[in-house]
């Protein structure tokens, strides 16, 4: 039975197919046709992508720049049109006091105006706030204008 293996083992050789080659062994892959003329093309394209999204992001920078300065100078407006109110409620100046709160909340009181008397009467001021970062041919400040004051008889 000894000398009947080897006549099996030479049959299950020859059936065994012949080891395939993989990818890496048969050498470079053949390129596409290559123009002269796309030579370079991918580096200025990324190029003028990226500066294309730089220029989108600082453009939402400053526009959210301006809208915060916005929203803040409103709300100082508000808070000093109100202190003035009060202190024009008091007998005070309502002027001094809202000058005195427009410093201390970092805004310039450009306008403040009481009218009416002891009883009715209406503060009215307008502050500014510079922006921070700003593009030529926008404005350099932000500006509101809030009224209080105490009226009877209004709905």
């Amino acid at each position: 039975m000894k000398h009947c293996a080897p006549a099996i083992q030479e049959t299950l050789i020859d059936q065994v197919p012949a080891p395939t080659h993989s990818a890496s062994d048969q050498g470079p892959r053949p390129r596409a046709p290559h123009h002269p003329h796309e030579a370079g093309v991918a580096t200025p394209m990324v190029v003028l992508t990226i500066m294309g999204l730089v220029t989108v992001a600082a453009g939402g920078v400053l526009a959210l720049s301006y809208s915060a300065a916005a929203r803040s100078v409103r709300a100082a407006a508000d808070l000093v049109a109100v202190s003035g109110a009060q202190a024009h409620a008091r007998g005070e100046d309502a002027c001094d006091e809202a000058r005195r709160l427009a410093g201390r909340n970092e805004v310039e009181l450009g306008r403040c105006e009481v009218t009416g008397d002891l009883i009715d009467f209406v503060v009215e001021v307008r502050v500014s706030h510079s922006v921070g970062w700003r593009l030529p041919g926008l404005p350099g400040t932000v500006a509101a204008t809030a009224y209080a004051g105490n009226v009877t008889g209004a709905p």
